[in-house]
């Protein structure tokens, strides 16, 4: 009886090593299909290594480095679904791991879930207070949601932490683009591009801000590079195309709206600004087409009436520039283009009373001072002091 007890103490052992070696093996394989997948990762072969960290996980469901690496290679293949449940997984499995949270948020600023990408990149901070990473993202986040001020707070802290990281003074330059602090802008944007030369959204930013500060043929030449980098950018043919216009050159501007055009033939500001070209052109049916079509994409669009009726008043159609004129007013009730426009019809029509309200009208809303300047001077025109 002791014999057999001794007999089965052993069987028991043995079988407990071998499930003991056994797990050893299954580890020892999960681990070296994930460095398999961290080379692939590492190289951009992310279909492999999606494969690789998947054959991980199916041996080891528990390994959150794998999650990790296999949700990297999803968000650089675009597939942000399939990242979010990744670093999704990652979060359960290691719940203080800060860089997660990062992970997560940046796929969230992907899918435009910008609340909770700075949810994410709050609790990123709560971990680990310096993480430059989170108060990029969370400064990109408020980029994105107009939120400036405490957009240019973070992205000035992800710089003082990361000082050679290109999206920080890129993002930065952006936010000062939106504030219209031009010289800010271009200052950061510069800085980003020495740090990365191929920054495509550096490209495009500062010839934006080159653009509206009137330096056309520096705007122009950014903008190509940014079109170089990413011959699809529907923006960055429109920008250049505003530039080209803004110079008078109207056959490259009609041949940059085009382009816009084709890459996003829903997007009613590609024909609103062929429109104008056609119009200064004086191919007046091609003008009014392209504006008829910009009117049927997005009938509540304010821009697309001053655009219509800046054609019919080309084509010296008068009542029509009014009445579409006004329906821009309607629409934007402070638009100050739009009284100014109207303003000059009523002068040529002879009415002066409704061109002295609308030129006074631009005075009293406008902030542009060229637009200012061009109402004062028509109301000294008229009589008026």
């Amino acid at each position: 009886m002791v014999r057999r007890s001794r007999i089965v103490s052993i069987a028991l052992m043995v079988t407990i090593t071998v499930l003991v070696h056994s797990q050893q093996i299954q580890v020892k394989e999960a681990e070296t299909y994930f460095r398999i997948g961290q080379t692939f990762l590492h190289t951009g072969s992310y279909d492999a290594a999606i494969e690789a960290f998947s054959k991980a996980i199916q041996i080891k469901p528990d390994y959150w480095e794998a999650y990790k690496g296999r949700g990297c290679a999803y968000a650089n293949r675009g597939q942000f679904q399939e990242a979010l449940k990744d670093f999704s997984n990652l979060i359960r499995l290691n719940p203080n791991l800060p860089r997660a949270y990062v992970h997560r948020g940046l796929v969230y600023l992907h899918l435009k879930e910008t609340d909770k990408a700075i949810s994410d990149f709050n609790k990123t901070l709560e971990l680990e207070p310096q993480n430059d990473k989170a108060f990029l993202g969370r400064g990109t986040a408020y980029l994105s949601k107009g939120r400036y001020k405490e957009a240019l707070s973070d992205l000035t802290r992800a710089i003082e932490l990361n000082p050679k990281e290109a999206d920080g003074y890129a993002n930065r330059g952006a936010a000062y683009l939106a504030l219209d602090d031009l010289d800010r802008a271009i200052t950061d944007l510069t800085k980003a591009l020495q740090i990365n030369p191929r920054h495509v959204g550096a490209f495009h930013n500062r010839g934006k801000a080159y653009l509206l500060k009137g330096l056309y043929d520096l705007a122009i030449a950014d903008l190509t590079k940014a079109i170089q980098l990413h011959p699809n950018s529907f923006m960055a043919y429109y920008d250049r195309g505003t530039a080209y216009f803004r110079k008078g050159e109207y056959a490259r501007a009609l041949v940059d709206f085009s382009k816009a055009i084709d890459l996003n033939p829903q997007n009613p500001i590609g024909y609103i600004a062929r429109s104008a070209v056609y119009a200064v052109r004086k191919e007046y049916n091609h003008a009014l087409a392209d504006a008829n079509k910009a009117i049927a994409l997005e009938p509540k669009s304010a821009d697309a009436y001053l655009n219509r009726g800046f054609v019919y008043e080309q084509m010296e159609d008068y009542q029509k520039a009014v009445a579409d004129y006004t329906q821009a007013i309607s629409l934007k009730p402070d638009y100050d283009r739009a009284y100014f426009n109207r303003g000059m019809v009523y002068k040529k029509l002879g009415k002066k009373d409704g061109a002295i309200a609308d030129f006074k009208k631009v005075l009293e809303i406008s902030k542009d001072e060229e637009l200012r300047k061009a109402s004062e001077i028509a109301l000294k025109a008229l009589g008026e002091r």
